[in-house]
């Protein structure tokens, strides 16, 4: 009986993928680590970095010994199975990567499959492709002297390589050899190049002599491994040895010369996963029947028990490398797709490589609450598969409604009361997984029931899925939905099993678990991908994806419009394709932000359970934009602490940033330096071609630097770089900046709200009064204090006292009134006034809308087009405000009591304050609403900043800081309105700087 294991390695040359040659760009998440099976593992020749090779169609190249992704290397690839790596073999002089998979187009098409890619390590660019291999590729090797390459997978051949200058790709063909088998696993060269071993997944493994190709009689005792599927092979260092590993648990030690056999380790009782040898010791992983036993066991020959086992890894293991120096093993397995590196001496764990998500093993639907809800633990670990059991819910998101926008995840209390979960009985009907199928899977058959008696099977294989990994009944049992571990996810009539639909287009990897609640029409599934997918039920259109990892989340239409947290537009993009002989390109969302960031649409799709609607319904005559977007380039570049420093003025550091010819100088160049923003004014000079130094402020000590390139197109690169700032001499703040609007009077919306005046009862004080604290607690802390201030005259005078304070720290000849036209201009040539030692400080309070994807503040002079419509000519747009305040150098804070204003929500606000490092103070999050109490005299988001300013918030004797100020804030507006308003902040990649000197 075939096991899983073979499932897993096998399962893509089964059959071609799907059609899909004409589709140029995917989608695709990239949270820092694999997210599906790690094939391959590999250390370059002097240990520097370990490649991976994955099913998520990668090849990552770690740093081992900080364990971050310096580069992904990609290729051409497909939907399905193609573009799916298997083997990686890295040449002796570290140069170059081979790269072997399934690389041909789709189902119906004819071979080949298993062209063979070669990349320069150094740039990441593909200089060759091998075309000689018909079928997949499992199994790469170069030789010692690099002059020979090996290659051989599904068609049971070993396919030579001989290095050729002459050539056009470099290398031609050598030979062939015959191993008699179906299938190769395993490559290696052996004995300095003249032996080459083969382990195959069906008649053992063979010994050739090189360079004549000869196949060496092996002796009896491998003539034994000959109806054995051997998946694991290693290769000492020296390479006179060689370790074999098979399905039954078998490990043996082989003589690279003429393969006599030199011992045997006692049989696990586990399916070898991968073989390392490490100078004396054998390393033997768990690849199948592992239960909760995950683990490698380190041996000596001759022992009859392991010297240690590490077991960090949660599940199963496929694939390992040992260091060139023999001290570090790495292994790959495990539900995450993790890979831990540890001493091969003592076990001890050196570094965990792997990404920020992790499987969705259980989701549920609650239809009273309109939420969703879904955990990351495994139901089962003792067992290979139980869609019988439910995982535990963990986590919570609330979908939006048309009263309601999306909130942040919270954690789950209880045990996820309400919600639906997978329902296996119902009417009569019930579902159990039976084990079956061609390769005898636990969970390949899905056995119907009606009334405890058999009535029908369904039998996965490989166009349905391969197995049924979760599956619930729908209808009061009359239908039923069923995943497979390729993500397939399709709907039968119960009765007859006939298929009645398909799910397309959302999960990559196996369906761990499903939830319908038919009241709303959804369906949610998770996945080993990470991800959770949001379904109609009745049209079966994926309306939007989910991911979760801690902190950051994002959330997609299929057509790549999106809503994410503030860093979490990086973890997605599109895999560009740019032919099938040259490396592919991806596009990260957050490049694409202008076009593609659109929290109303994601918002709207979830409502009208369709994305395409959304799309019509808001982005009209919109059909091929992000295609017209990936046909472009954005621009790329690289920056580094320049090598020359001299001539660069103290308290700054000299950046290169190189890019191609003309990019440089073609686009627009954004710097934040810390906590500060570096415009225009920075000093530059060209250096060459395509090549500019530009010098920037910088604090003693580390300082982290983002260099931002955006060109005229709407792409954005980022890039950072850390540089170390030299102690300079102390010299007092730059100026400090103050803009404050306060609109309370809208004499032209008297029934706008509700039917009632829009007017309201504090911004103007509120505005006025934080004027006051700043130009007392910190303006001396700056050379200077300039001042903005667009309030209404008349509301100011209602309060005499704050009028005289006002009066006396600006002067009120030089107050103006917040209409439309006032704003916008005096406050973007106010903000271009700041340099990069200056502070700035902004502060809006009034009323804020929104008007379809976009978000404005409510001058004086707001007004409707009719009873529904605003008239937008009348409001601010918010964009022009936050682009004033991007463009404004040095430090920015921006303080808002204006988020949530007749159930408006500004979640650009976040977003492009995020990006642009722009510290942000907001009266509420999302569906919550700003409290006015009467007896504070203030909001209560004003007041509690105005206390907290005052040196309340202090905790040090030095004033009011940052952070103190934040933490303040949160637990006085939530305790002054008894857990009924949410302040928000956002403060990322800042100093803890001092907001307010010491109260007197």
């Amino acid at each position: 009986m075939r096991l899983w294991l073979r499932l897993l390695l096998l399962v893509a040359a089964l059959i071609p993928a799907s059609a899909g040659a004409e589709t140029s760009f995917f989608l695709d998440l990239d949270a820092g680590g694999h997210r599906a099976f790690v094939k391959e593992l590999v250390f370059t020749p002097d240990g520097q970095f370990l490649l991976s090779a994955s099913d998520d169609k990668t090849v990552r190249v770690w740093d081992a010994s900080t364990g971050v992704t310096v580069r992904t290397l990609r290729g051409q690839i497909g939907p399905g199975n193609e573009g799916k790596i298997f083997a990686l073999a890295v040449s002796p002089d570290g140069r170059t990567l081979a790269v072997g998979g399934y690389f041909g187009p789709g189902l119906g098409d004819s071979p080949p499959y298993g062209d063979v890619r070669l990349f320069d390590l150094r740039s990441g660019k593909i200089l060759a492709v091998l075309k000689a291999h018909e079928y997949a590729v499992y199994a790469l090797a170069f030789s010692p002297d690099g002059a020979m390459l090996a290659a051989g997978g599904q068609d049971g051949f070993a396919y030579l390589w001989r290095r050729d200058e002459a050539a056009a790709e470099g290398w031609t063909p050598f030979s062939k050899l015959d191993a008699d088998s179906w299938h190769l696993t395993k490559l290696a060269f052996l004995a300095g190049g003249t032996r080459l071993a083969a382990a195959t997944a069906d008649n053992g493994f063979r010994l050739w002599r090189l360079p004549e190709g000869e196949e060496i009689t092996l002796p009896e005792e491998a003539e034994a491994w000959r109806d054995e599927s051997v998946r694991a092979l290693a290769v000492s260092m020296d390479g006179k040895t060689f370790a074999t590993g098979n399905e039954a648990g078998r490990v043996a030690l082989w003589s690279a010369e003429d393969g006599n056999l030199l011992g045997e380790l006692p049989q696990q009782e586990f399916a070898i996963g991968s073989l390392q040898l490490a100078g004396e010791r054998i390393a033997v992983s768990c690849g199948y029947r592992c239960a909760e036993k995950n683990r490698t066991s380190v041996w000596t020959l001759g022992a009859q028990k392991p010297l240690f086992e590490h077991g960090m890894h949660d599940g199963s293991v496929f694939a390992g490398a040992v260091s060139p120096d023999g001290s570090t093993i790495a292994t790959a397995g495990g539900t995450k797709h993790a890979i831990r590196l540890w001493d091969a001496a003592t076990g001890e764990e050196r570094k965990l490589l792997e990404g920020r998500g992790a499987p969705v093993m259980a989701v549920g639907l609650d239809a009273r609450a309109q939420s969703v809800a879904w955990g990351a633990q495994n139901p089962c670990p003792e067992r290979v598969a139980c869609p019988d059991r439910q995982g535990r819910l963990e986590t919570s998101l609330k979908l939006p409604t048309t009263d309601r926008f999306l909130e942040q995840p919270e954690p789950l209390t209880g045990e996820g009361e309400g919600f639906s979960r997978a329902v296996h009985e119902a009417g009569g009907w019930s579902l159990k997984a039976e084990e079956g199928g061609e390769e005898g899977l636990a969970n390949a058959v899905l056995a119907i029931f009606r009334d405890g008696a058999p009535a029908r099977k369904i039998v996965n294989e490989a166009t349905t899925g391969y197995l049924h990994a979760a599956f619930t009944l729908l209808g009061g049992g009359s239908r039923l939905v069923t995943g497979g571990n390729d993500g397939t996810i399709i709907e039968y009539a119960t009765d007859s099993a006939r298929l009645i639909g398909e799910f397309r287009g959302g999960h990559t990897g196996e369906v761990h678990a499903i939830a319908a609640s038919e009241k709303l029409n959804l369906l949610l599934t998770g996945s080993a991908d990470q991800t959770l997918g949001l379904w109609n039920l009745k049209t079966r259109e994926l309306i939007v994806s989910l991911f979760f990892a801690g902190k950051e989340w994002v959330i997609w239409t299929p057509q790549g419009y999106y809503f994410s947290s503030d860093e979490g537009d990086k973890l997605i993009g599109w895999h560009v394709n740019q032919g099938p002989d040259k490396e592919a390109r991806f596009v990260r969302a957050a490049q694409l932000k202008r076009h593609l960031w659109s929290p109303e649409l994601v918002r709207r799709a979830i409502i009208l359970q369709s994305a395409e609607a959304a799309v019509k319904e808001m982005r009209p005559g919109v059909d091929r934009e992000l295609e017209k977007l990936l046909g472009r380039k954005p621009p790329e570049f690289e920056v580094k602490v320049a090598a020359d420093q001299s001539g660069v003025a103290e308290g700054f550091v000299a950046l290169e940033i190189v890019a191609e010819p003309g990019v440089a100088e073609g686009a627009e160049l954004s710097i934040l330096s810390g906590s500060r923003h570096v415009g225009a004014g920075a000093a530059t000079r060209a250096v060459g071609e395509g090549r500019r130094v530009v010098e920037v402020p910088v604090e003693e000590g580390e300082n982290q630097i983002a260099v931002t390139l955006s060109d005229s197109f709407g792409y954005m690169t980022e890039r950072g770089v850390k540089a170390i700032g030299r102690k300079r001499e102390q010299k007092k703040r730059g100026k400090l900046f103050v803009a404050v609007i306060g609109v309370e009077d809208y004499p032209l919306l008297p029934e706008a709200c509700a039917g009632r005046s829009c007017d309201l009862r504090y911004p103007v004080d509120d505005a006025a009064e934080f004027l006051n604290v700043l130009a007392k607690r910190s303006a001396p802390m700056f050379s200077e204090l300039e001042t903005l201030v667009l309030v209404n005259r008349e509301a100011l005078g209602e309060t005499p006292e704050r009028e005289q304070a006002l009066d006396g720290a600006v002067g009120l000849d030089s107050l103006l009134e917040p209409e439309a036209d006032t704003i916008t201009d005096e406050l973007a040539d106010f903000l271009d006034r700041p340099g990069p030692d200056d502070t700035t400080f902004v502060f809006v309070a009034g009323h804020g809308v929104n008007v379809d994807e976009d978000y404005y503040f409510v001058p004086t002079d707001g007004r409707m087009a009719d009873e529904s419509r605003w008239r937008r000519s009348s409001l601010v747009d918010w964009a022009d405000i936050q682009k004033a305040v991007e463009r404004a150098e040095g430090t920015r804070v921006m303080l808002l009591d204006t988020c949530h204003a007749q159930n408006s929500f500004n979640p650009r606000l976040e977003k492009d304050a995020a990006d642009a490092r722009i510290v942000v103070f907001s009266a509420t999050a999302a569906n919550s609403t700003a409290a006015e109490l009467p007896e504070l005299g203030h909001g209560v988001f004003t007041f509690s900043l105005l206390e907290g300013l005052r040196g309340k918030a202090a905790r040090g004797a030095d004033g009011v800081r940052l952070l103190d100020l934040a933490s303040y804030l949160s637990r006085e507006v939530t305790r002054l309105t008894q857990d009924r308003q949410k302040p928000f902040y956002y403060i990322s990649n800042m100093e803890d700087i001092l907001l307010a000197g010491p109260s007197s």
